[in-house]
């Protein structure tokens, strides 16, 4: 089978991070081992190159400027591109962003078209970005409905844009962390992803007075990190560790007593079934896409954005270690079930059965 992928994002992308451009890479190479040919089609960024990975090849479109160039120039070259290569291609996916959409259904009678959703942003959009925030905030709300089929990564996101027809396919980690040795008592509260305040809440969490040791890993926007930086040097409780990768990730949640997720709205992260796959619990926001990490008995949740509700759960999980070590076993149990290689099944099940719909 023939794939055309198009999302924007991508792992070595130093203007924006996130999971959407892993969840792509994981599944794509591991359909891509199975004999599939894969293109995907991505947003330049500075020094980005053009490149092939085993039956995967990876493009690069538009103009590496800045952030804002390159994302609106990425929607601009991906609509003129697949209107010429579409019709070599078994089935085309489209990853939705409301920020860079490229209007792919145009073309499903010429090739099936899958939409795939990792996000749901609402009237945040309107929140953080008032008036100039309207025309994205539009296209979150009807252009998924221009779609015969889609594929969401967390249930809710279901309800949330109203889209019975949809299927999910979960995010998922890498088998071999489920091998990894489980240290149940940790030493600090850890905090692992983008830096970004405002969907992530990182204000929040910052704004809390429960002086534990709360540790943060990632990178972000170049303000949104200098934010942090400032933040976390006049408060000796939090340290801002930058970027961790690889072995220095995994023992950096290792060394967790647990994790904080204080999102204002998610998806599912994969930080979470990572977390989950190392035995440690997650105390996160009460939006109802994490609502499953507290279904599943790996964690609590506090009211979202509330910094006094958030301390007194940072606190009193800190104290009960018996609470950790039996969170840390129900999420090993749940990141058992959710490895990439079984998700990898669903994704090229669902897929190679769209063709002989006719």
């Amino acid at each position: 089978m023939k794939i055309l992928h198009f999302i924007y994002y991508h792992n070595d992308n130093p203007l924006v991070g996130g999971g959407g451009a892993v969840r792509v890479y994981e599944l794509n190479r591991r359909l891509s081992e199975r004999g599939h040919q894969i293109k995907i089609m991505s947003g330049k960024y500075p020094h980005a190159r053009d490149f092939k990975e085993g039956n995967v090849e990876f493009h690069f479109i538009g103009t590496d400027k800045n952030y804002v160039l390159s994302t609106f120039s990425y929607a601009y070259a991906a609509h003129k591109r697949i209107r010429d290569i579409i019709g070599r291609f078994d089935v085309v996916v489209e990853d939705f962003a409301p920020w860079n959409p490229i209007f792919s259904y145009q073309y499903s009678d010429i090739a099936p078209v899958v939409l795939q959703i990792q996000n749901y942003i609402g009237k945040e959009i309107l929140k953080k970005y008032a008036i100039l925030g309207t025309p994205f905030y539009l296209i979150e709300r009807y252009y998924p409905h221009k779609f015969q089929r889609v594929i969401v990564v967390n249930e809710v996101l279901k309800a949330r844009y109203n889209l019975p027809q949809s299927i999910f396919i979960s995010n998922g980690i890498d088998s071999s962390l489920i091998h990894e040795r489980i240290i149940f008592h940790g030493t600090y509260i850890g905090y692992i992803g983008r830096i970004d305040f405002y969907q992530k809440g990182l204000d929040v969490l910052l704004s809390q007075e429960s002086r534990l040791n709360v540790r943060i890993c990632g990178t972000g926007k170049r303000k949104d990190v200098l934010r942090l930086t400032e933040s976390v040097n006049k408060n000796n409780f939090f340290e801002y560790l930058g970027y961790v990768s690889g072995a220095d990730k995994i023992n950096f949640i290792k060394g967790a007593k647990f994790f904080v997720l204080p999102s204002r709205f998610e998806a599912q992260p994969l930080t979470i079934l990572e977390v989950a796959a190392l035995g440690k619990p997650l105390i996160v926001s009460d939006i109802p896409e994490m609502r499953f990490v507290t279904e599943n008995g790996f964690g609590v949740s506090f009211k979202s954005e509330d910094k006094k509700d958030l301390e007194a759960k940072l606190r009193s999980l800190w104290v009960n270690d018996e609470a950790i070590e039996e969170m840390g076993k129900k999420g090993r149990e749940f990141a058992e079930r959710h490895t990439w290689d079984n998700m990898a099944e669903e994704y090229e099940r669902y897929l190679t059965n769209i063709p002989k719909e006719g």
